[in-house]
């Protein structure tokens, strides 16, 4: 019954042969697909060997007419090659029920050559997404939300402008209106979305409450602050708000004391509570700062506290030892851009304290020696 397994011939015939055949098969597909992309899209070879392990292309029908089709909405061979390098699945795609309706959508609403140029061949992505549940709510929602002398073309070629289309949720539009009937300026409104988009898809029911929260908490609706508040509280897991106070509490914070600075300065909240926890430790344990000296300067505790609060802490301490400053400059000192601070307290003192510049940069990690309070 299994004379034929002594049969050498018929084994290799069997078995052998087909998995020769279809490894020369997958062998002429990647070849067939290098060479498209090298010859007829003008690729470098290595970056059309690392494309073909992604597409195979076995028939340059589809990939021709995908060429042919952004051709005609004016984009170069530059630009095809650049999308390609992005999104090699795209030439795959289906020309004329897939891309060719998104292009002639956003064709159709102001956004064309070059601006649609520019938006594709920056986020190739966006071809990908539903006409019908992203792209057109997504561009509906921006006419409904931009001031008349806006223009989407400007909005989506800005930079991360297309995140609307791959955040659009239908909950986006309840939610600007819930804003907008507590007074929150149309200025603000647009910020939200183009800082933070993914927070207009909040919850309707819950986005209510946290707006209430906040207003309750002291943000002004027509301040810029309560935005980056929304923002905050939305983007925090359940329990994160307390355990964010209670680093405080440990520093001799109230809640109230907590609150006042989440107003003044929102994006604290934001910080793990290590990241909270190390510049109070800092200001308050080892410079000796007060609550009050944080509050009136919130900012300290998001500046980046290796390659600035440190540095410049080492350097106005200096300062303050050599009676050249006072103590109650150091807030404004930490706050200031980069280009201020050296002109005013590193280039003004050079001549008394030559190594002043060196202390400055030979301390970007570390904690001063000494302890100065404001």
């Amino acid at each position: 019954m299994f004379r034929f397994l002594s049969n050498p011939t018929l084994l290799q015939t069997l078995f052998f042969r087909p998995l020769s055949s279809a490894t020369a098969a997958a062998t002429a597909t990647a070849t067939a697909t290098v060479d498209y992309l090298t010859n007829t899209l003008g690729l470098a070879h290595p970056s059309a060997i690392a494309i073909a392990e992604q597409i195979k292309i076995k028939t340059t029908t589809r990939p021709d007419s995908v060429v042919e089709l952004f051709k005609s909405f004016g984009f170069t061979p530059t630009h095809i090659t650049t999308i390609v390098s992005k999104l090699p699945s795209l030439l795959l795609a289906n020309p004329v029920k897939n891309l060719a309706p998104k292009l002639q959508f956003f064709s159709d609403n102001g956004v064309s050559d070059p601006a649609l140029v520019h938006i594709i061949s920056t986020d190739p992505v966006i071809l990908r997404r539903s006409l019908q549940n992203q792209i057109i709510p997504s561009i509906s929602f921006l006419k409904e939300l931009l001031p008349a002398d806006h223009n989407i073309a400007s909005l989506l070629t800005a930079k991360r402008g297309t995140r609307l289309v791959h955040t659009f949720s239908r909950q986006m539009m309840p939610n600007v209106e819930t804003l907008r009937s507590h007074g929150v300026p149309e200025s603000s409104i647009l910020r939200l979305w183009a800082l933070r988009p993914q927070t207009l898809s909040f919850n309707a029911d819950e986005f209510k409450g946290v707006l209430k929260r906040v207003k309750e908490m002291g943000f002004d609706e027509k301040g810029l602050n309560l935005i980056h508040g929304v923002y905050a509280l939305c983007a925090m897991e359940e329990g994160k708000w307390e355990s964010k106070v209670s680093v405080f509490r440990n520093f001799g914070w109230g809640e109230e004391e907590v609150i006042a600075l989440f107003v003044k300065q929102p994006t604290i909240m934001h910080l793990s509570e290590e990241r909270i926890k190390k510049p109070l430790d800092f200001f308050m344990n080892e410079l000796g700062w007060m609550r009050e000296d944080i509050s009136k300067y919130p900012m300290v505790l998001i500046l980046s506290f290796e390659k600035r609060v440190v540095p410049r802490c080492r350097v106005l301490q200096l300062l303050i030892e050599k009676g050249l400053m006072r103590r109650k400059s150091m807030g404004r000192a930490l706050t200031i851009p980069e280009d201020r601070f050296t002109k005013v307290f590193l280039s003004s003192y050079e001549k008394e304290i030559p190594e002043l510049l060196e202390v400055y940069h030979s301390n970007k990690v570390g904690l001063p020696q000494s302890a100065v309070s404001v």
